[in-house]
């Protein structure tokens, strides 16, 4: 199978009907969206489709990224500069193929549904702890459905055992992509579009166009950088920049000679060479130290901190991470910065379109995946000039917002339990309803900070106080008298609610009779 030039990608076009794209395709203005079965194949076919436009199209400079933009992109251009790589995503019996290991392996072979990341492994299957994905339930799929399924797993590879190494992000890496609402007038701008936001200027990205025979960008091409050694490692310099979009960590070999006819598992398809069975082998490529222009990152503050990406974490992305994936920030124990692309589109989105910020990944605890999570999150676009006012009263916020909390969740366990340091249970409840019921106030207060940059933040700083105070009282009255494990002790309720009616303050003593009196 061809993967440029073969419809293979669901996409969903203007007029609500669904079909097949191939990306040489993709300058159909009709093209709305991606239309995949599984919310991961849905992140791993905007990504795909990304690398490639980055890989063979990206424009040297500012100016030749406005020119597309504005008079949009052509069949013709497309099938030209995607023709070079052709022979390079080639999926199937014949080798190199995409994304796969580039020499036959003596390793494993398992089921082709564990490149699927919630299917259980041969240690549950033979422990028959496999209670809430059953095996069996994917036995077979489709090419096309396989083709994304390996790219997916390369993307977000969690930790797999001795020696399965993790993506090039690390494992379950959360990917934040710029999302157009809209294009001048139009609410369903075409799926290009969409894309092109999220690609940058060569000069911007300190990328190269690539070569149609670039081992050091498509590592199939080449015998594999295996990871026997401590020292087998893989770092930017070793490799082409560009291979931050085409990370392979898993060495993988499908089977593609034994097939049979059938329905695909996953979506349900009639096709003539279902693929069941594929050969694995431990210690594929090592990542260390690459940056990927998609993906948040954090450096702890401690000495020696290494950056890492930014997680999904039970919960998903709550407002105080917000931020952090805007604008970056510094707290007391990490300094965040954007992915790459978020940062360059609010200093370069064109003044016809409207964007958000798509944030999607998989929360991983170690090989198992608890949970998908996508987050739909605005963006704030004021000049450069008043960012970094703008970034300190946002990070006052979420800072007050934190250590009101962590009082808070101190204060219920003084008043739930005789011995509050030694209180056992599951609180991560008290920080999610925190988080999501106070959001409106957070978006309330992104939209003054929008509107008015300029003035006095001191002033929108005592008023957001006063509001997520008002709350975490309210909240506490409300919860304090239900304990999860204990008895009432009304008296130690009292106790804890005087001690934790004590104004709080940020950092210093809040100015202002009319803020002291709303936090009463």
């Amino acid at each position: 199978m061809q993967l440029l030039t073969t419809p293979w990608l669901p996409v969903i076009y203007r007029n609500g009907a669904q079909g097949k794209m191939a990306p040489v395709d993709l300058a159909n203005e009709e093209i709305v969206d991606i239309a995949a079965t599984r919310a991961d194949f849905q992140g791993a076919a905007w990504q795909f489709l990304i690398g490639l436009l980055q890989t063979a199209l990206a424009p040297r400079d500012g100016f030749g990224w406005d020119d597309v933009w504005e008079e949009g992109l052509s069949a013709q251009r497309l099938k030209d500069a995607f023709a070079p790589f052709e022979a390079v995503f080639t999926f199937g019996p014949q080798f190199p193929s995409f994304m796969q290991d580039h020499q036959p392996l003596d390793g494993e072979a398992v089921s082709l549904a564990l490149l699927l990341p919630e299917f259980p492994g041969s240690q549950a299957l033979k422990r028959n702890t496999d209670h809430f994905v059953k095996r069996g339930s994917v036995e077979a799929m489709c090419p096309h459905c396989a083709a994304l399924a390996l790219f997916s797993l390369q993307l977000n590879a969690p930790a797999g055992g001795k020696g399965y190494r993790t993506g090039l992000r690390g494992g379950g890496p959360i990917t934040t992509l710029v999302e157009l609402h809209r294009y001048q007038t139009e609410l369903q701008p075409p799926l290009w579009r969409k894309l092109w936001l999220n690609v940058m200027p060569q000069q911007a990205a300190r990328m190269n166009i690539a070569r149609g025979d670039d081992a050091r960008v498509f590592p199939w091409l080449a015998p594999t950088r295996t990871s026997e050694k401590a020292s087998g490692i893989t770092t930017p310099e070793q490799a082409d920049p560009l291979q931050a979009y085409w990370g392979m960590p898993r060495r993988i070999r499908i089977d593609f000679a034994h097939t049979r006819r059938g329905e695909c598992d996953l979506c349900g398809e009639v096709s003539e060479a279902l693929l069941e069975r594929m050969t694995v082998k431990n210690y594929g490529i090592n990542y260390e130290g690459w940056v990927h222009p998609l993906t948040p990152y954090r450096v702890p503050q401690k000495e020696g901190g290494e950056r890492f990406s930014v997680k999904g974490q039970p919960g998903g992305l709550l407002w105080r991470d917000w931020l952090g994936l805007n604008l970056g920030c510094q707290s007391d124990n990490n300094l965040e910065s954007p992915a790459q692309v978020i940062a360059f589109n609010l200093e370069n989105q064109p003044e016809d379109s409207d964007t958000g910020i798509w944030a999607f990944g998989y929360d991983f605890d170690n090989m198992k995946a608890r949970c998908w999570y996508e987050h739909h999150l605005p963006v704030l676009r004021i000049p450069p000039a008043q960012q970094g006012a703008a970034r300190q009263t946002l990070q006052s916020a979420t800072s007050f917002a934190t250590r009101t909390l962590s009082k808070l969740r101190s204060a219920l366990k003084e008043a739930w339990f005789e011995n509050p340091k030694h209180a056992s249970g599951d609180f991560s409840f008290i920080d999610a309803d925190f988080w999501l019921q106070t959001q409106p106030d957070f978006l309330a207060l992104l939209t003054q900070v929008k509107n008015d940059a300029s003035g006095d933040d001191r002033a929108m700083l005592n008023a957001w106080q006063a509001v997520i105070w008002r709350f975490a009282r309210n909240y506490f009255d409300q919860h304090a008298i239900h304990n999860p494990q204990e008895q009432n002790d009304f008296s130690r309720i009292m106790r804890a609610r005087k001690k934790f009616l004590a104004p709080p303050t940020d950092g210093k003593k809040i100015k202002g009779k009319k803020t002291q009196e709303a936090m009463k």
